[in-house]
């Protein structure tokens, strides 16, 4: 279990709220979306991902990929 925090603001800093997150898993096991999570007011939206180290992850931001393929980590902070 990975718990992944996707925190945007824009390109001034301040916290984004409303923004519409999706987060792409691959893994050799299985692979697909998470549910879409929406920012609260402090930009921030949170996942409970039902993964192990061999996954990767895409974070989606209202559609738009912003984070590629890579390893799931505690914390993003995407600016839009």
């Amino acid at each position: 279990m990975k718990y992944v925090t996707v925190r945007v603001v824009n390109s001034s800093g301040s916290p984004q709220s409303g923004a519409r997150v999706t987060v792409g898993i691959y893994h050799f096991a299985a692979s697909g979306n998470s549910n879409d999570e929406y920012t609260n007011s402090s930009g921030e939206a949170e996942f409970r991902l039902d993964i192990d180290d061999g996954a990767e992850i895409n974070i989606y931001v209202n559609g738009s990929e912003k984070v590629s393929r890579t390893k799931p980590r505690s914390e993003f902070k995407i600016t839009i």
